[in-house]
């Protein structure tokens, strides 16, 4: 067709026409309403905080008939000498605006949102987006006062104006930074994360999203993927680390890379802040996963909820000094940690593969460090809950571990707890051995002023139960040729004379040296103790065990009275 002929039809013409007027329509756009409304947008973000916020925008760009926006970057910058001046005038005058209780400083680089729909927000319809993308995100949320109010409501109910039932088919962030301070001249972030990266599918902010079983956090689905992520604790004491944290809504999983818990005082600062003697721990987990988390019951009730939790290869120590501090107030018991939680708590199993634990004490007349190591301890923990209809006498929470003392001799444990029990009962049975019962030294030695010559044990067993006060049961221990060294507690001698002689006597004359005897039946070891309320649960069940072997051994007036609660 020749192109005369062509612009004879009135189709052309009018395609022509449609194509000028859009031309034109761009042009006027980028020459006067892309201005107009970015000056209008950072206007009216500083009019409806009251001075508070600052918009800057660069690079803005707008089409109507694409329904695009996109910016170069945004800075929303937070006023802190307006937000002094209305907290100063809320403190004068009750009637006074309130100060909000955080500041949000947030800057991106490239920002784009897609298919807006305009006609429809000048109809007053809500807000809805086809695509929200941010590039390189930092985002710094300083609080500025403590948060008071004893339940929040629900997201939806929180926000007005063009936010209210937002609706946002896909929300890309890439490479966010996230700080989280308490007060602005925080010297340290309670909660920082890099690396930032979240795709959210569905989003919806409307009670019909929130209410929906399908859905969590208002979305069909959410993954998240973040670089290195820190939390202090609010007392200043510890902070948690992991370099990496993934997670998925869609499929209910959460991974944790190289989990650390990081004490930021040594152990005579953190005693003197907590006015005590108490234990500095730290550990040290390469990974951690969980399966079968429900994100969806989280978001809607904040309880926890998980199928199955996998933590690989932990190492944990922990150091107390009873010589220069004193232990004050009664200690948990498990029991106590799940009762006084304040959300739901709902783990179906755990398993720890290949820990290591290292504990040492330096006693209250000890001149060293006591130590005992746990080695290759393989666990399984079944039915961590405080929902009544999960936990009970009958269903109560199992714990089945083995392991190494010292890496020498095998101990394997049974704990079952009824986690809901006001008189925190339990059930502690195991079985220990064979070894060398020299391998104890490390620990006797400085705690119990005692130390195995020789000795060999066979085989022990034992069952106690436990509650909040008292405990009761037996041990069964097979040892052959045991003789003790009673020890000094002079910093300058091991041993005096008259421990010698008292060594050399109770070998002879006190001391069951093998049990059983030639011809004779093996002589049960009887647990009769009362709880140490200042000491932890481990020594409690520390103190089950000495008694057991003092009975059978024959030595039940040596050491610690066991009878004693104030011991």
């Amino acid at each position: 067709m020749e192109i005369n002929k062509l612009f004879q039809k009135w189709w052309v013409w009018l395609l022509c026409l449609l194509a000028a007027l859009l031309l034109l329509i761009g042009i006027l756009t980028s020459l006067y309403f892309t201005p107009w409304l970015q000056g209008e947008l950072e206007s009216r973000v500083k009019k409806e905080s009251s001075g508070l916020y600052t918009l800057k925008l660069h690079g803005l760009d707008f089409s109507l008939l694409s329904g695009r926006i996109t910016a170069d970057s945004i800075h929303l910058i937070p006023s802190f000498k307006v937000w002094e001046q209305r907290h100063k005038a809320k403190q004068q005058d009750t009637a006074a605006t309130k100060a909000p209780r955080t500041l949000i400083d947030l800057s991106t680089n490239k920002l784009v949102l897609t298919g807006i729909n305009f006609i429809g927000i000048l109809r007053g319809q809500p807000l809805e987006l086809s695509k929200l993308q941010v590039n390189q995100p930092t985002l710094l949320i300083t609080g500025m006062r403590k948060d008071t109010t004893e339940s929040h409501q629900p997201l939806h109910n929180s926000v007005d104006g063009i936010l209210k039932n937002l609706k946002i088919t896909l929300i890309e962030v890439e490479g966010a930074t996230l700080r989280i301070r308490e007060g602005r001249e925080a010297k340290a972030d309670r909660i920082a994360l890099e690396k930032l990266s979240i795709r959210v599918n569905d989003f919806q902010l409307d009670s019909t999203a929130f209410e929906n079983n399908e859905r969590a956090y208002y979305a069909r689905g959410i993954a998240l993927e973040s670089g290195k992520v820190e939390f202090r604790l609010p007392d200043g004491t510890y902070k948690l680390q992991a370099t990496a944290l993934k997670a998925n809504t869609e499929d209910g999983t959460l991974n944790i890379g190289n989990l650390k818990l990081i004490p930021l005082l040594d152990n005579a600062a953190l005693a003197r802040s907590k006015g005590q003697a108490v234990s500095t721990m730290r550990f040290d987990v390469p990974e951690v996963n969980l399966s079968g988390v429900d994100y969806k019951v989280h978001s809607r009730y904040n309880n926890l909820d998980a199928g199955n939790v996998v933590i690989k290869n932990p190492s944990i120590s922990a150091f107390m000094d009873r010589k220069n501090f004193t232990s004050k107030g009664n200690k948990p018991l498990p029991h106590d940690f799940i009762q006084d939680l304040k959300t739901g708590l709902t783990i179906k199993k755990i398993e720890v593969q290949g820990m290591h634990v290292r504990y040492e004490e330096l006693g209250e007349e000890a001149k060293e460090k006591g130590l005992i190591t746990f080695e290759k301890l393989d666990a399984t923990i079944r039915n961590v809950t405080n929902d009544k209809n999960r936990m009970s006498a009958k269903n109560p929470a199992v714990v089945e571990a083995k392991t190494r003392i010292y890496g020498k001799v095998p101990l394997t444990v049974n704990l079952k707890l009824n986690l809901l029990a006001p008189n925190g009962h339990h059930i502690l049975q195991g079985t220990a051995g064979p070894g060398d019962l020299a391998v104890l030294n490390q620990i006797l030695e400085p705690t119990a002023f005692m130390s195995v010559k020789e000795g060999s044990l066979q085989k022990s067993d034992f069952a106690i139960e436990l509650n909040r006060n008292k405990a009761s049961g037996n041990l069964n221990i097979r040892y052959q040729n045991l003789k003790v060294d009673l020890l000094t507690k002079d910093e300058d001698t091991r041993q005096s004379k008259g421990k010698k002689i008292l060594s050399s006597v109770a070998n002879k004359f006190v001391i069951e040296s093998h049990n059983p005897k030639a011809g004779e039946e093996l002589r049960a070891g009887d647990i009769e103790v009362v709880r140490a309320q200042r000491r932890s649960v481990f020594n409690y069940w520390k103190d089950c065990l000495v008694s057991g072997i003092r009975t059978a051994a024959g030595v039940e007036n040596f050491g610690a009275d066991l009878q004693d609660p104030n011991r």
